[in-house]
């Protein structure tokens, strides 16, 4: 060895350094001087080191001869495949955001990888976390995919739940827009792909007009520019990475312009996830038209959907059958059989391996033999991984108790002359100029019924007019889709509340109203008791009108009680932090559209001020307080009303009877809906006996009752369409347990290893607040490179690294608000992504050495004995209609035949990376020659894993192929159907001006067929599929 060449340590060939000229020590013991790579220098004995060889290293030398390196090595060869690929068997968002870990979160996120159209639906119930779920989407497709675009459609009143939850949750700071502002956002995209936003639009502002496109009138309302803009753009490449759509059960109809809102989103977005509470039909047009919209090219017709579920229906039967317990081989055989007289499976290679490879009886009485061949049938058909559904008595274990309580409140004498007057004055009205009673009668009711005073002084001031989100949720609880366009335009309302002015003036008299306000009575004596037994405790009231709010925060303040107010228009997270501090007021006074996605846990008591018919709203109101997170065993609903009126009778023959307050129905509001809008109508617009009321009630509860029998059983038939749940559930848990996800940990080796080995003269200095927060100086090459890397994929405002004053570095992966005191490093932050893609330029791994020999403490692993094992780590690609990467670990005992299983395995090797320690007397201690032989033992394992793999694989995409290319051409068929009938409409009209518009219809079909045909080749090209294994990183693990 001479002076400046590379070296390493024979113990520890992890440690590189360059040989200098000094030496130190007597002249029969000379050390020399070694720089090393991480910026250290030492004097070391020459029999200590060995010259680095050009030609690579082979692990099964390494082995065989001793040489190991660490721990370090070990990691980072697992975190660079981990950050530079798309691991199927990694879950990328989990850890990484301000949630708590529920498994059943996550498990939108697995069918959505799974998904053929880069689709979902996810159905659950209320209050389970929907929008983490699609947040959670997000976060998996950043760390993938690099997605930098990201569109929120959601009614308006959600808006700012969306923003802060984002924000919050997972670090997303998004922007609320019209559709004027969108328009320039996707305009932009077309002339910088690179450009990234995240934004929220309401569906009513999206929504396109009537006529957007008609050629005789040319609107110019920002709403039917975007249209035509979508219109035209959607043969182009996606310019969004991914759409939400929030209560998408808006989009259900047909030839409503919310439904062609999302028609015209689909084709400029490469992913589509939607989120509706409303359950489960397979015989619904409704479903249907969702996941039409979700993927036309899957779901072309209503038939053809249908004649896939009945199809699919042997491999469900066989799939519970299986998961219901043990079955025969034979009970297997039979099933697959039946599923192939379908012709929809006749050449199902899938199918027809199981058939010929069925499993033993054995593995078939075995619980995770059956789970997996669940998987498998589930597999078969990848349309069951389009819609996801969660229902509330999946997840909880010992649920919260619902306790309502129904406080009546007797009208005092001047109330009830009141309400029959302004009833009576309200009928005359509508009599007198011959119009429909129906919602001009409703809503002045409702206010009644929400505080008879509160209304009174609002009419006598002028003050009728609703504002416009108060209408919409008044609207939305009495007609339940306030987005249809059925409700009472703007003038017949004015008309109708200006009356009021004058029958309010005649016959009340607010005073009087207010000192014999029997409702605020109960109100005030029922809470004055509550405190006194629970001091301190939160209470959350609703009422439906911002008067009646107003009315009651004034009131209670006068009896020494201060409340915090929520509704639209103000800053809700200000005030939702005022009332959640200790010492802040102990009642909030919320308006319906201020409650949407609001978590109130922290409160047990929920007051229902007014009462809504509509179960959802009910379940809506409840669903902030019983939410997950929720401590308490029992949570109180307290219901208002008058008694002895039609709210009275509809509580106790309705909504009690139906336990609509202990039984969480919420989620049948799309099927309840127009039998509650149907009873609000009879009700409050004809004039009934009180025993003609009840009788309509009992015969509205009646009819509810068999349809809630009805869609239990619907419920039941649904899992046609929804994958095995616990399975999925399961691969989640899984996958925490055996640290499939990034840690803080994991991006500072990877950061500080590359930087100081590649760039020297980079520092990491550590702080004093944080173990893992560090000021980072980087050299003036690292500082050059990595400015260009963020110019060149537009990342300027990410980092602070090139400032002038640059916050200290805190790598923690997990999404989060921005901080003034430090700047977070996650799995997305633009220096893991330079370090990232300059290892991936380079072609190799950090590691210094291929192999590792790791001491680890025996306790940190549970299932394993004291002793030795041998590991490999390989990474599986197998390309085709999806590419799938994943690691794949075996383990196997010193002088042992058997392997251990694979997660076990997995499990072992990464607790070594995380927690073990470089055994530095491995050559001495270690029959380096046996542990060589079992290493190559344990590659053979991995090669004959790997061809079953493969083989799996290209069963299923072969599947998949054949299903995607019938599909396309289905899609095709109809747009070229479609186009041609425009081309001949204008053809025929004659007129000059539609002639010229021919030639963009024609180039529009030129170009959507070509597309075909180059996705049509795509696919071929595909078809073929190719496969590769990779060495990742290997050696031995001593439990101690």
């Amino acid at each position: 060895m001479n002076p400046g060449d590379k070296v390493r340590l024979k113990a520890n060939p992890a440690r590189v350094g360059i040989l200098g000229n000094e030496t130190d020590g007597p002249a029969h013991r000379q050390r020399v001087l070694v720089s090393f790579l991480d910026g250290s220098e030492d004097f070391v004995l020459p029999s200590t080191l060995e010259k680095v060889e050009n030609k690579p290293l082979r692990p099964y030398e390494c082995i065989e001869r001793g040489r190991f390196s660490g721990e370090d090595d070990l990691r980072a060869a697992i975190t660079f495949h981990r950050l530079s690929g798309k691991l199927a068997n990694l879950i990328y968002s989990l850890n990484t955001t301000n949630t708590q870990f529920l498994a059943y979160q996550f498990k939108p996120v697995l069918q959505f990888l799974d998904s053929p159209c880069n689709g979902i639906l996810i159905a659950d119930e209320v209050g389970l976390g929907k929008t983490i779920e699609a947040g959670l989407i997000w976060t998996e497709l950043r760390a993938r995919l690099d997605a930098k675009r990201l569109l929120v459609v959601c009614p308006a009143m959600l808006r700012e739940k969306w923003r802060d939850e984002l924000a919050n949750r997972f670090g997303v700071l998004a922007e609320m827009v019209d559709a004027g502002d969108l328009l320039k956002k996707l305009q932009a995209v077309r002339e910088r792909p690179q450009d990234g936003f995240a934004v929220i639009a309401s569906m009513q502002g999206l929504r396109p007009p009537r006529g957007f496109n008609s050629p005789d009138q040319v609107s110019q309302r920002s709403a039917a520019k975007l249209a035509r803009f979508l219109e035209d753009a959607e043969v182009d490449e996606p310019l969004l990475d991914m759409v939400v759509v929030d209560e998408a059960h808006y989009l259900r109809n047909k030839g409503t312009q919310t439904n062609l809102l999302g028609r015209l989103l689909r084709p400029v977005a490469s992913s589509l996830v939607m989120l509706s509470a409303t359950p489960i039909q397979l015989r619904s047009s409704d479903l249907f038209n969702l996941l039409n919209l979700i993927d036309e090219d899957a779901f072309p017709y209503e038939e053809s959907f249908r004649y896939s579920l009945e199809a699919n229906a042997p491999i469900v039967r066989l799939r519970d059958r299986i998961l219901a317990g043990p079955i025969t081989r034979t009970d297997f055989v039979e099933g697959l059989d039946e599923a192939l007289e379908a012709r929809f499976f006749e050449d199902n290679e899938q199918i027809t391996y199981l058939r010929g490879h069925a499993p033993s009886n054995k593995r078939l009485a075995d619980p995770k033999g059956r789970a997996e061949l669940a998987d498998q049938l589930d597999r078969i058909n990848p349309l069951s991984k389009v819609v996801t559904r969660t229902l509330k008595r999946d997840v909880h274990e010992g649920r919260v108790v619902r306790a309502p309580y129904a406080i009546r409140a007797t009208m005092s004498g001047s109330e009830s002359d009141f309400y029959e007057q302004v009833t009576e004055a309200i009928r005359g009205y509508c009599v007198a100029r011959a119009v429909s009673t129906g919602f001009m009668l409703t809503i002045p009711q409702r206010q009644m019924s929400s505080c008879m005073a509160a209304a009174c002084r609002a009419w006598q001031k002028k003050h009728a007019a609703l504002e416009q989100d108060e209408l919409e949720e008044t609207l939305y609880d009495l007609q339940g889709d306030l987005l249809e366009e059925k409700a009472p335009q703007p003038d017949e309302m004015g008309s109708l509340l200006s009356a009021l002015v004058d029958i309010a003036r005649e016959v009340g008299d607010y005073e009087t109203l207010r000192h014999n306000d029997s409702k605020y009575a109960e109100l005030l004596k029922n809470l004055r008791i509550y405190w006194a037994d629970n001091p301190g405790k939160k209470v959350v009231l609703f009422a439906f009108y911002r008067q009646t709010l107003a009315y009651l925060a004034e009131r209670l303040r006068e009896d020494g009680y201060a409340s915090v107010l929520v509704q639209g228009g103000m800053d809700k997270q200000q005030a939702l932090a005022r009332f959640q501090e200790p010492q802040g007021p102990s009642i909030l006074l919320s308006s319906e559209v201020a409650s949407e996605g609001v978590d109130l846990q922290f409160s047990s008591l929920v007051i229902n001020y007014d009462l809504p018919w509509n179960p959802m709203r009910i379940e809506q109101r409840i669903g902030r307080i019983d939410r997950i997170g929720q401590e308490a065993e029992r949570i109180m609903i307290w219901n208002f009303m008058y008694a002895d009126t039609i709210d009275e009778r509809v509580y106790d023959r309705l909504l009690d009877r139906l336990n609509i307050f202990t039984c969480a129905l919420g989620s049948m509001e799309g099927i309840l809906g127009e039998q509650i809008r149907e009873l609000t109508q009879d009700l409050l617009t004809h004039k009934l006996t009180p025993e003609e009321e009840t009788q309509r009630i009992n015969q509205a509860s009646l009819a509810i009752e068999n349809t809630n029998r009805q869609q239990e059983e619907l419920e039941a038939q649904a899992t046609q369409l929804i994958a095995h749940s616990d399975f999925i559930q399961n691969k989640v848990r899984a996958a925490k347990e055996l640290g499939r996800y990034i840690r803080g940990e994991d991006l500072l080796s990877y950061a500080r290893d590359f930087l100081i080995v590649h760039y020297p003269g980079s520092r990491f200095v550590p702080s004093d607040r944080d173990p893992m927060e560090y000021d980072l100086e980087l050299s003036v090459q690292a500082r050059v490179e990595f400015a260009e890397f963020v110019d060149l994929y537009r990342l300027q405002g990410r980092s602070q690294l090139l400032s002038q004053r640059p916050k200290p570095l805190l790598f923690e992966n997990r999404q989060g608000n921005p901080s003034s005191a430090f700047e977070r490093v996650t799995q997305d932050h633009p220096l893991i992504r330079f370090v990232t893609d300059r290892l991936r330029q380079a072609g190799k791994s950090p590691a210094k050495f291929p192999v590792s020999a790791i001491d680890l403490a025996a306790f940190e692993v549970q299932g394993f004995e004291p002793g030795i094992y041998v590991f490999g780590i390989y990474r599986w690609t197998v390309s085709g209609t999806r590419d799938i990467e994943r690691l794949e670990y075996v383990v196997r005992p010193f002088q042992n035949d058997c392997f251990v299983d694979g997660e076990l395995a997995e499990h072992l090797v990464n607790t070594a990376a995380l927690c073990g320690s470089q055994w530095l007397s491995v050559a001495n201690e270690l029959d380096t020659e046996a542990a060589a032989a079992y290493f190559d033992a344990c590659r053979d394992q991995l090669d004959e894993r790997f061809d079953e793999f493969q083989s799996a694989q290209g069963r299923e995409d072969r599947d998949r192929l054949k299903m995607m290319k019938k599909a396309l051409q289905s899609h095709l068929d109809k747009q070229v159907e479609r186009l041609i009938t425009t081309i001949q409409s204008h053809r025929s009209s004659g007129e000059e001006r539609r002639m010229r518009m021919i030639p963009a219809a024609e180039g529009k079909l030129k170009k959507l067929r070509n597309r075909f045909q180059e996705r049509i080749a795509e696919l071929e090209l595909k078809s073929g599929g190719s496969s590769d294994k990779n060495f990742v990183t290997g050696g031995v693990i001593r439990l101690l």
